[in-house]
């Protein structure tokens, strides 16, 4: 019995309208709230801290991510030459005929933040070798390589 009292009253609390508007989830604000910092000086007459510089630049940086990503091109092709000192790789770009004088190459730096894998494990640089097949993910602007797939 004390349990079927129990239930009735969590269920005549949770159908009770004042209940359902006290807990309804919170509608968005039109207006963005200032920070509880800025708030609380500007009740008692401080001056409020100035925002931090680094938050104010985060939508730009997110911004030009998003503009880099959309210009990035993709090749195929097949190792020719490593510099590890640069950190660049250069690319013999698969479709071109090896009896032109001009074979078509492409040299691209990597750093850090360059996403080289096979598939499985990620690779260095240094594990590339002359005759590397590859695929190449890079920004035509400052050919900078963000991923290189090796086969």
């Amino acid at each position: 019995m004390k349990h079927y009292v129990v239930l009735l009253g969590a269920l005549l609390l949770v159908s009770n309208p004042l209940f359902a508007a006290e807990n309804a989830a919170p509608e968005a604000a039109p207006v963005a709230e200032a920070p509880a910092a800025v708030a609380d000086a500007a009740a008692f007459g401080a001056t409020p801290p100035a925002p931090d510089a680094a938050a104010a630049e985060a939508p730009l940086a997110g911004d030009a991510a998003a503009v880099v990503a959309e210009n990035l091109e993709f090749i195929s092709g097949e190792v020719s030459v490593i510099d590890e000192a640069a950190k660049s790789v250069t690319v013999k770009l698969y479709g071109e005929a090896e009896t032109e004088a001009t074979n078509k190459v492409l040299t691209v730096t990597a750093d850090d933040a360059t996403d080289i894998t096979d598939g499985e494990k990620d690779r260095e640089l240094k594990s590339l070798t002359a005759g590397t097949e590859v695929d190449v993910e890079y920004d035509p602007a400052s050919n900078k390589a963000t991923y290189i797939f090796v086969y």
